[in-house]
């Protein structure tokens, strides 16, 4: 693997932390790196995002122009809608946040590696890895969401198998519970993680964030049905929800599983403006919103579900990949 960032002491720490599971090559020279990589064939190539004379997205085209498979993860401590949009498009394989988590950048580098070996680099990949970043950055600007996301994947494969949802649609759910909240990258952070009621005007931002998120998936083909079910996510079944007014069959079935899955996730944890829900409470909320905010008919399995095991649907999380 070849490692470049032009600060000698970020290369020392990743040569630490991952130096018994790759074989490691760093240069803290981006010209440099790019004579490497023209010289010697590599696994993988993680670049950082700043640098001088030759930035990490030039490097990672000139990286590509080589080696059109070449499986390239970026870092930044700048993250945004536009830099992983940018990223995206340029075919990066993933982008990783600063300060770097080394459990996530492993995680990031072996995934990386697998499914480039067995694939090639593709819009679905690619797609998934800029998730993956927005998400951390996210979670890095309201930190009491940590593992929502995951959370409420995993949630909304257990609610589609248990009502015979056909594969192509479990699919379609599990990319859009992956995807449901990257718009939210757009928000400010005082308004995300405000502890009190937000006003009029914060509220009015935080709606924005389903067709932002639309927006942010666009580029990429083949994600229509996600794309649809992220802009659903906060309607409701007697059409009082946002940002569309959709209502009843307006809403796709695997919309319909994710509105009550993200619902359900973000009662049972704490957050900035509340604490964690009981059970009873959970309970009687989705009870008395059946048919309201809620399919009815899929209110009656989900209930069942969270009555069936309530303490297990909290604490879910989606499998590793």
């Amino acid at each position: 693997m070849l490692v470049v960032d032009d600060d000698p002491a970020i290369l020392e720490l990743i040569r630490a932390q991952i130096g018994s599971d790759f074989d490691v090559v760093t240069t803290d020279d981006p010209t440099h790196a790019h004579e490497l990589s023209q010289a010697r064939r590599f696994d993988l190539h993680l670049y950082d995002l700043t640098m001088e004379p030759l930035p990490g997205l030039e490097l990672l085209l000139l990286t590509l122009a080589g080696s059109s498979d070449a499986a390239v993860v970026l870092m930044t401590g700048e993250p945004s809608v536009d830099r992983a949009v940018e990223a995206l498009r340029s075919g990066a394989t993933d982008l990783i946040l600063k300060p770097l988590r080394f459990d996530d950048l492993s995680a990031s580098l072996w995934r990386a590696l697998q499914k480039a070996r067995a694939r090639g680099p593709s819009a679905g990949l690619r797609i998934a890895a800029v998730h993956d970043a927005l998400t951390r950055a996210v979670e890095a600007k309201d930190p009491t969401t940590h593992g929502h996301g995951d959370r409420v994947r995993h949630l909304c494969q257990l609610v589609g198998r248990s009502i015979a949802l056909a594969a192509h649609d479990l699919e379609i759910l599990d990319c859009a519970a992956a995807l449901h909240d990257i718009g939210k990258i757009g928000v400010p952070d005082a308004v995300l993680s405000k502890p009190g009621k937000l006003t009029p005007e914060e509220f009015e931002l935080i709606k924005k964030h389903p067709t932002v998120g639309d927006r942010i998936l666009e580029p990429v083909p083949g994600l229509d049905a996600v794309r649809r079910c992220v802009v659903e996510h906060h309607e409701r079944w007697d059409g009082q929800g946002y940002p569309n007014g959709r209502k009843r069959e307006e809403i796709s079935l695997p919309g319909r599983v994710l509105i009550m899955a993200e619902v359900f996730d973000a009662l049972s944890h704490a957050r900035s403006y509340k604490a964690a829900w009981s059970h009873a409470e959970i309970s009687k909320f989705f009870r008395e919103r059946a048919g309201s905010h809620f399919e009815p008919e899929l209110t009656a399995n989900f209930i069942d579900l969270v009555d069936s095991d309530f303490d297990a649907m909290v604490q879910s999380t989606s499998p590793k990949p």
